[in-house]
């Protein structure tokens, strides 16, 4: 006999409506009928406690002619040890993904150059920079990099050779603040729209304004 059948049958010779027994178990009445009507089925939980409820053992519930609800269980718990399994697999990958991307903008931020130079977001770009004047090579000097029209840019440490004052500004290739190359040029080939008033004269990093070296977290751009 089938599950929902000997629900059916055992629950008329208890005198209890499908009403009754579903406020029992806590479940709606249209999932009684759909129960006895062998449309669905319970899950374990919920059959041990139709077991308690009807007064009949798990084996009158599970045995009998075409039956098949065992099979069903365990196709479900099969199913939903994939879902486990599955759900795990894909949290291991999220919090990777969440590192990988906290690494990124960390590195961004804090202008960690080979950082930058692995993160396959970052572009590679040419921007500009004013080197300052020297008549010998000097070593790492803080330089501002201009990367568009507005004046945006980022402050980067870069070795600076002999500086002649009619060629003191650069084109930078870079990758975030990974600086691959720097190239002199005169001040006619500056990259971005100036005024007239602005005179593109080297200025140094000031460390007591405290003045970020970059604020970009994000690590897509």
């Amino acid at each position: 006999m089938e599950l929902g059948n000997v629900i059916k049958n055992k629950r008329n010779e208890l005198q209890l409506t499908q009403e009754q027994l579903a406020i029992k178990l806590h479940v709606s009445r249209q999932t009684i009928s759909k129960w006895e009507n062998n449309e669905t089925y319970p899950n374990l939980d919920v059959l041990i406690s139709i077991s308690e409820i009807l007064n009949l053992s798990t084996d009158e519930l599970l045995k009998g002619e075409n039956n098949n609800v065992v099979e069903k269980i365990s196709l479900d718990v099969k199913g939903k040890k994939r879902y486990k399994r599955l759900a795990i697999a894909l949290s291991i990958i999220g919090v990777m993904t969440l590192s990988f991307l906290g690494v990124l903008s960390y590195g961004h931020h804090y202008q960690k150059e080979y950082i930058d130079l692995i993160n396959p977001f970052l572009k590679t770009e040419t921007s500009y920079a004013i080197m300052p004047i020297t008549d010998k090579p000097i070593p790492k000097k803080d330089i501002y990099i201009q990367t568009d029209t507005y004046g945006n840019g980022f402050w980067q440490k870069v070795y600076a050779g002999i500086m002649d004052k009619d060629e003191h500004w650069a084109m930078v290739l870079h990758k975030g603040s990974y600086v691959y190359s720097l190239k002199l040029i005169e001040k006619k080939y500056w990259g971005y729209p100036r005024s007239k008033y602005e005179t593109l004269d080297y200025y140094p990093y000031d460390l007591k304004s405290k003045e970020p070296r970059t604020s970009s977290w994000n690590p897509f751009h």
